[in-house]
């Protein structure tokens, strides 16, 4: 038996949709798709042919799986059909297994959510993440969860994308906790004693170091780190990442700064204050089937980190409507306040831009409309109505001119080309709904906001259509710069030595 001939039922067109034949299935695509560019429509359309070829995968995957209890009632059939299916697909084991595995959830337990894997609404990616969410729950409960998730990705007005692997994890852990709480508390206290950290050599004389840890610790030290990397001085050469790497080494020896990019141990006394503060942000979404919190970088916990981390909580904030009021002194001033940020942040979930998964917390607010320093009151004004979340890459492609946005009324983010865009068409439209904790809370207060970022956005307005001052060396350009350098340093490291006493060169 295959996925095709269970009982699933029929996928329905919903509204807003219509479907366009292509040589693999008819997909489904939004009906403003015939006044897409030509470059997004054959974008679409290609992502949706590869969802639907990856569900036949899925599709013959099960099929293995029934043809071995079939066939062979002695052996395990997950076993016999990983087999199959890895030397069919050359897929090592552990991948045939995976496959297997989500074949089996999906076809068997999730057959709403498996019809949005057969049209190539979603990929395998988004079926392996939701078979391995759903795993452990019990039967009695996965018709309720398979109608929630289905709703949840099911193409709407307002969705015309799936949405991507970051937030749908959200949404699943979000759901699960919701049908099965305790077991979701029963889980996570599982889940404590698979803690571990691991090396792993990889090239380049460098180890790879892999932690599990709780939702909680995890974020501590992260945050510890990051705390570090901002004590470095303006003129360090090190790297963002290279930053990163000095702080998780100080954090192993004790030490409360980074050490110099020489591997010295400094002792500045404000680093070490700087560095001392580490703050965890979690919202509570208001769903009382829920019962957990959202934590800030890394999605919704279970009751149980939940309980943990309120009996360590310092500070609450409850009131959110006066972070809208354009009226407001604060909405005069280009920096947002701490309560501002996090509702914004908590609201958007990640950059705003279409695909991008960059947590929130790690995004620069941005002015829709840009903030006018000079005359505070004509530009755009620093309120949550007037601010979306963008991580730095977007934010510069925002004000260079190449993309401008909007918030449309019911709080989704409308991209459309900017005017120096290398596509002119000014039809193209791109939306994405927040995905945060807070995103039911987004729409604008003020509605009147949104128009005028709509007519500053269709007016190229949104940004100053200047590129950066310093061009940009293309990736392939710069890359090479770095080998000649690297390649130029272990020379004069060789020359070096060839020239010390005693060294001697090969004849």
């Amino acid at each position: 038996m295959s996925p095709t001939d269970t009982a699933h039922s029929p996928f329905v067109t919903p509204p807003g949709f219509t479907t366009v034949p292509t040589p693999a299935t008819d997909v489904v695509v939004p009906e403003a798709f015939s006044r897409w560019d030509p470059g997004q429509r054959r974008g679409y359309l290609a992502q949706r042919a590869i969802n639907a070829a990856e569900g036949r995968t899925v599709a013959y995957a099960y099929d293995c799986v029934s043809r071995s209890t079939q066939n062979d009632q002695r052996r395990d059939p997950l076993d016999t059909a990983a087999t199959m299916v890895s030397a069919s697909m050359a897929l090592s084991r552990r991948g045939a297994f995976r496959l297997v595995a989500t074949a089996i959830e999906l076809t068997e337990r999730l057959p709403l959510t498996a019809t949005l894997l057969t049209t190539g609404w979603i990929g395998v990616d988004a079926a392996h993440a939701i078979a391995e969410e759903t795993a452990l729950v019990e039967d009695r409960l996965m018709p309720e969860l398979d109608r929630r998730i289905s709703e949840g990705l099911a193409p709407t007005r307002r969705r015309t994308h799936p949405p991507r692997i970051g937030p749908l994890r959200k949404m699943l852990s979000k759901h699960v906790a919701s049908c099965d709480p305790v077991g979701a508390d029963a889980r996570a206290q599982q889940a404590r004693r698979e803690q571990n950290v691991k090396m792993t050599p990889v090239t380049g004389d460098l180890a790879l170091l892999t932690a599990t840890l709780s939702a909680v610790d995890g974020l501590e030290i992260t945050e510890r780190i990051e705390a570090l990397v901002r004590t470095a001085a303006t003129d360090d050469p090190r790297s963002i990442g290279q930053l990163r790497a000095a702080g998780l080494l100080a954090l192993s020896r004790g030490w409360t700064c980074l050490p110099a990019p020489d591997g010295d141990h400094p002792t500045d006394p404000d680093a070490m204050a700087a560095a001392r503060r580490v703050v965890i942000h979690a919202y509570d979404d208001g769903d009382a089937d829920f019962r957990g919190l959202f934590v800030a970088g890394y999605g919704p916990v279970s009751r149980f980190t939940s309980d943990e981390l309120q009996r360590f909580a310092r500070r609450r904030l409850d009131a959110i409507d006066t972070l809208a009021d354009p009226d407001s002194e604060a909405s005069r001033r280009y920096s947002p306040s701490e309560a501002l940020a996090r509702f914004c942040r908590g609201r958007d979930g990640t950059c705003v831009f279409p695909g991008c998964q960059t947590p929130a917390d790690k995004t620069d607010l941005d002015h829709i409309i840009p903030f006018d320093h000079d005359d505070p009151q004509r530009g755009g004004y620093t309120t949550s109505d007037d601010l979306g979340s963008i991580c730095r890459t977007h934010h510069r492609l925002k004000t260079d001119g190449i993309w401008a946005y909007y918030r449309s009324t019911d709080g989704d983010y409308v991209w459309i080309h900017g005017p120096i865009h290398p596509d002119k068409d000014p039809g193209t439209r791109v939306i994405t709904t927040p995905t945060g904790p807070l995103a039911e809370f987004g729409a604008p207060r003020h509605p009147e906001r949104s128009r005028l970022q709509k007519e500053a956005a269709e007016a190229g307005r949104t940004g100053d259509g200047i590129p950066g001052s310093q061009r940009q060396p293309h990736t392939r350009h710069r890359r090479a710069s770095e080998r000649r350098y690297l390649r130029a340093q272990a020379e004069q490291r060789l020359h070096a030595a060839e020239r010390e006493p005693g060294s001697q060169s090969a004849a």
